[in-house]
Formats: C-alpha cells, structure tokens, sequence
C-alpha cells in the first residue's frame, strides 16, 4: 500500500489542480454576459445622452475591480474561504446595521453607503456570498447534523443565520432583495437531510401567511403587489362571470375594485415601469428593432434611469427580439448547469453546498428579474446578475461565481487528504 500512497500523491488527481482544471464553459458564458451588458448599457446610453452616455466607463471598471474579485475568491481553495466565514458574516451584518444608522435613501430604500472616491456602496450585495460562505460551513458541521436533536437543530440554526441579515434589509426596506435568501437557506435545508414533508406543512404555512406579509409592507411596496395581480385578477372575475349569477358577479368586481382603489390621501397606483417594460418587450417582436434601434427607453416612456439596471432585459428584447432574449436566457440556463455540474462534482458536502446555493441565488435573480420584466412578477428591484449596471451588484456576483469556480479548481483531493485515504484503507485492510 506504499506504493499507491506514493502514486496517488505524485500522479494522482491533486496534481492536475490549478486553472487548469477550471469550468472554461462557465467563464466564457460569464464572459459573455458582461459583454452583452457592457453593449446595451453603451447602447442605452449613446441613445439617450447626458450622463447616461458614461455608464459603460464605469460598468468597465466594476467589472475589473470583480475581476479581482474572482480570481482571488477562485485561486483559493474554498475550505479556507468558508473556515473564515463566520469573521464574513459578522462583518456583513454590521454593515447591514451600518447603513441603516449612516446610509443614503435612494427610491425609498435606505441600503447605500458614501465611500470617498468610490461613489456608493449597497452592502447587501456583499452580504449574500457571505452569509453563503457561513450556512454552507455551518451546514455540513457533524457536530450539528448528528446532534441528539436530529433533523431541528440544522434547521432552526440556518434559519437563525439568515434571519439577521434578512431582518436588518427589511428594515432599510429592501423587500426583493430579502426574497433572495429565502431559497438558498431552503436549500440549504433541504442538503442537511431535513424530511421533504415538513417543507409542504410549512409551504402551506408561509402561504397562509402571506396576507400577515401584505399587511406589513409599506405602502408604495403594496401597490406593486396590487400593480401585479390587477390584471390577472380581472382576468379571473371576467371568467367567473360567466357562470355566476349577475349580483354575485357584481360583488366581485365590486370588491376588487376596492382593493385595487388607492386609500383615502394616497395617489393612484403607478403601473407605469411595469407597462412600459411590457410594451418594450412585445414591440420586439421576433428579431427586435435592431442594436442602438430601441424606443421605449430612448423616448423616456421606459425610465432613463431604470433601463440599464432593473429593466436591462426590456431593452435587450426591444432590440434583438425573441431570438436575442431567448438567446441570453440560454445563456443563463448554461451558466446555472454549470454550477450544478459543479456541485455533483465536488470533492465532498462543503462544495456541494456553496456551488448548489450559488446556483440558486443566480436563478432567484435570474428568474426575478426577467419575470418582472415581462409582466409575470411584481416589481421588486432585482439586477440580472453580469447584464445590470451597478457596482456593488457587480462585485457580489463576481464573488459569487468566483466561490463557484473555487469549488471547481479544488474538486480534488490534496495530496494530504490522499495520505488519510491511503491509511484508513490501509486500516481496512489489516
């Protein structure tokens, strides 16, 4: 048994580690996705004019800065990265409770910190990669998982980790962004074993509460909610019309019209972002108007100042069409199977966990973002990760994919972990 000792450690899979054994399809799909954004965010400020016309500079130089980032976060091996986590999330929630106290309130949200010769920071894009980095530590711990309170203690020690960075955004109030930790904890879960039954008793818990959840938002945030569903709830009254009796029908349209009416003192609902997002999405058709060839935004009737950020997807379609959107959300699809490739191919429960919750924060974004975009989700202020303009949005998906990319360059064993392997065969053995 020396000699496969010896063997594993000079031929074996550590030593093929390195960028070598990087996801290449993963970083030209990342690549990309920048250069498109860079594109449009040119396009969308050339159109336009004024200051807008400089935000590709500084798209540039964010996507050089998390360039850094990816590398740093890629190079070194992940299991160091997640050992320090704890230092990492505790340094993001005081961030978190920083920029409640001294922050900017920019559309009503107060999230952004002034640094001097940088500009603003919003520091809950850095606090998703580091509350990441802890759950999936505290995740695979045996001492939590083997417990004597079973399958709970996992459970109820996730849920506290993301409750504080999650509490803390919701009092800035960033909602949306709030959503986003949800499916990665849920995940996160799930990996440690928890029984699938008890997340439909508490998917029907969380869907009973969600008029206790309405009735706590702000109200500007409740008029994108009712902004969403007044369509398609028109839509249902209309049907049922049909085949109820003509004073039922009337109660119906009757009541919702008086949850749609604004309260006494309060101005009517704007629907306007989330209609003209549609209008510039269907005016595509199936090739779109042509590259630097868009209306909507250009004409102001999709906002200045929103297209290259939340709606960077509604000038996409306006002008490359079904064929260009569906071509990014490929794109997309490509980049998420990567990361779960990923995952089934790490070298043990850790990378499976950070590559799996990377994937899934992308997808929340992903699929957020676009169905906002299309009419198919409230508007909530959520970036397309790699496309939208924005600095610290930049830097925290850089992060992200580089942590996921770690996870691929150190898929396999050190030559120590080896040595362990070789003994304990070797134990075996005897």
């Amino acid at each position: 048994m020396t000699t496969f000792r010896n063997k594993s450690a000079s031929e074996g899979p550590s030593g093929r580690r390195g960028w070598l054994c990087a996801d290449y399809l993963a970083l030209g799909v990342e690549a990309v996705l920048l250069c498109i954004g860079v594109a449009f965010i040119y396009g969308a400020g050339l159109e336009v004019g004024g200051d807008l016309a400089d935000k590709w500079h500084r798209q540039l130089i964010w996507i050089a800065l998390g360039s850094v980032l990816y590398v740093v976060a890629a190079s070194v091996d992940y299991h160091f990265w997640c050992r320090k986590s704890l230092w990492g999330y505790i340094g993001g929630c005081l961030l978190l409770l920083v920029v409640l106290i001294f922050g900017r309130t920019l559309n009503n949200t107060r999230g952004w910190l002034r640094v001097p010769g940088v500009g603003f920071l919003q520091p809950v894009e850095l606090a998703k990669p580091l509350t990441l980095l802890f759950l999936s530590w505290l995740g695979t711990r045996p001492a939590l998982r083997n417990s004597r309170w079973g399958e709970w203690l996992p459970v109820v020690a996730l849920c506290g980790v993301s409750a504080i960075p999650v509490s803390l955004i919701c009092l800035q109030p960033d909602v949306g962004t709030a959503m986003v930790f949800f499916p990665v904890t849920m995940v996160m879960i799930l990996l440690t074993g928890f029984r699938k039954r008890w997340f439909v008793i508490g998917a029907l818990a969380f869907i009973c509460a969600i008029p206790v959840f309405y009735l706590c938002m702000k109200p500007y945030q409740q008029d994108r909610v009712k902004v969403f569903l007044a369509p398609p709830a028109q839509k249902c009254v209309t049907f049922l019309s049909k085949s109820l009796p003509v004073s039922t029908s009337a109660k119906l349209q009757a009541g919702l019209e008086a949850f749609l009416e604004p309260k006494a003192g309060e101005k009517k609902r704007d629907d306007w972002n989330a209609v003209q997002s549609l209008l510039a999405v269907g005016s595509g058709g199936l090739s779109g108007k042509g590259y630097l060839n868009g209306t909507q935004h250009v004409l102001g009737y999709l906002p200045k100042t929103i297209a290259p950020t939340d709606f960077i997807f509604s000038v996409i379609a306006e002008e490359t069409g079904f064929l260009g959107g569906g071509a990014v959300i490929a794109l997309f699809a490509a980049l998420i199977l990567c990361f779960c490739k990923t995952a089934l191919l790490s070298r043990d429960r850790l990378g499976c966990f950070l590559a799996l919750g990377v994937a899934v924060i992308f997808t929340t974004h992903i699929v957020i973002n676009i169905s906002m975009t299309i009419g198919a989700a409230p508007i909530v202020g959520i970036p397309l990760p790699f496309v939208s303009y924005g600095g610290s949005f930049m830097l925290g998906t850089m992060l992200l994919a580089g942590l996921a990319q770690s996870v691929q360059i150190h898929r396999n064993p050190t030559p120590e972990e080896i040595a362990v392997m070789a003994t304990q065969n070797d134990t075996e053995e005897e």
